[in-house]
């Protein structure tokens, strides 16, 4: 009898002793590398014996980051960390503690170089002789911005090419100023800029490349020019003295011979000169004409008598302006020009303008001077005495 009652002892025991030895038990189930700073879900399951358990806490580390999440019903867990100590080797512990014990393990992990980007947000606008701002914003592959890291910015290229560094703030820009801007002018006004992050031991490389525009001014200014296809009386004079069409990033004079005679038939021009100066900070074209005196006298019109002409076109990228000069006779009575733009005098067969001003269509500010223009309707006559053109490109939109 007592053997018999030991062993029913035994085997009510063996209930609870066969519950016990359910274990809890933790399953790594997350990804076994993350980039730096990137932020990372990690997960695990819990089970008791064959089944998920809840309420366990859950703690999960790489490295010094870690994060903490409570199992589900099912027994799953996750949270989200951001590994954040230097790209190796390191593994992945996770921990879990609940009333029913505490368990862990023990996983590889690597912690990765972070993918970089790098945007350009300097100045789009740049102009000879005076300062440029480069600028760009690093950001890793997050989104997020990294800060105090090196940017080479390089302006312009091969022997043309100018530098300067600067290191990224809190926000993730770095800037910096070339401080006098000295590129040449090609054919679509345009300089290529770049930035460029080397990459460290926590950041992959990453680069920029933009194209910036570089202001420049033109210019023409001429003495004297007629077409005339007048019947039995046809005149051609090429303008001249010419500059021809001038432009340029620098500081230049172009300046042709002056003319001391210009005859033709119906038309004389006595000491002709004409010249185009650029300058610098700021950028400035300044076409200048003047014709000591002019006579003209064609068919049907009435003789007209210039002296002291002077036609002046000055262009920034603030504004364009011009001014005429000049006494003028028609039939040898002497008018009396009013000092306004496009005054129009009716000679009856053709009208004579006087300070001509037109703006030059495709500059960002531009202006054409002509000090006297003959034309008539049917486009037979077209005469001018001192024309100044200069204009402006590639200016900053708030200029």
């Amino acid at each position: 009898m007592t053997g018999l009652l030991l062993t029913a002892a035994a085997a009510v025991v063996a209930v609870p002793g066969t519950a016990a030895a359910a274990t809890l038990k933790v399953t790594y189930t997350g990804p076994d590398s993350a980039p730096y700073r990137a932020p990372t879900k990690l997960s695990a399951v819990i089970a008791l014996g064959d089944s998920g358990y809840a309420g366990a806490t859950v703690t999960f580390r790489v490295g010094t980051a870690s994060c903490t999440a409570t199992s589900a019903g099912d027994g799953s867990a996750s949270c989200t960390l951001a590994p954040a100590d230097k790209p190796g080797y390191y593994g992945v512990s996770v921990r879990a503690e609940s009333d029913a014990g505490r368990v862990g393990t023990f996983s590889t992990f690597r912690i990765e170089k972070a993918a970089t980007t790098l945007a350009y947000t300097g100045t789009k606008y740049i102009a000879n002789d005076e300062p440029a701002r480069l600028a760009a914003v690093l950001k890793d592959g997050a989104g997020q911005a990294v800060e105090n890291r090196t940017v080479q910015f390089a302006l312009g290229t091969g022997a043309n090419e100018q530098k300067c560094d600067a290191a990224t703030d809190t926000g993730g820009t770095a800037s910096c100023t070339v401080a006098k801007v000295d590129q040449p002018l090609n054919e679509n006004g345009t300089v290529p800029v770049s930035g460029a992050f080397a990459g460290d031991d926590y950041y992959l490389s990453s680069g920029d490349s933009a194209t910036v525009l570089l202001q420049y001014v033109t210019g023409r200014a001429y003495g004297a020019f007629a077409a005339v296809d007048l019947l039995l009386f046809p005149v051609t004079l090429p303008p001249q003295p010419d500059t021809g069409a001038v432009r340029t990033a620098r500081a230049t004079v172009t300046k042709p011979p002056c003319s001391a005679e210009i005859d033709a038939p119906g038309l004389e021009f006595d000491a002709v000169c004409a010249d185009v100066t650029t300058s610098l900070a700021p950028g400035t074209s300044v076409a200048h004409t003047t014709v000591e005196s002019a006579r003209i006298g064609l068919p049907g019109l009435p003789v007209i008598e210039l002296s002291g002409v002077e036609a002046v076109s000055t262009s920034t990228c603030q504004k364009a302006a011009g001014t005429t000069g000049l006494t003028l006779k028609i039939a040898g009575k002497q008018i009396d020009v009013p000092d306004v733009p496009n005054t129009e005098i009716d000679l009856g067969l053709a009208r004579l303008v006087v300070n001509e001003q037109i703006p030059v269509a495709d500059a960002d500010h531009g202006l054409t001077v002509n000090a006297v223009h003959l034309q008539d309707a049917a486009g037979l006559i077209d005469v001018v005495v001192g024309s100044a053109t200069s204009d402006a490109h590639n200016c900053p939109p708030t200029a």
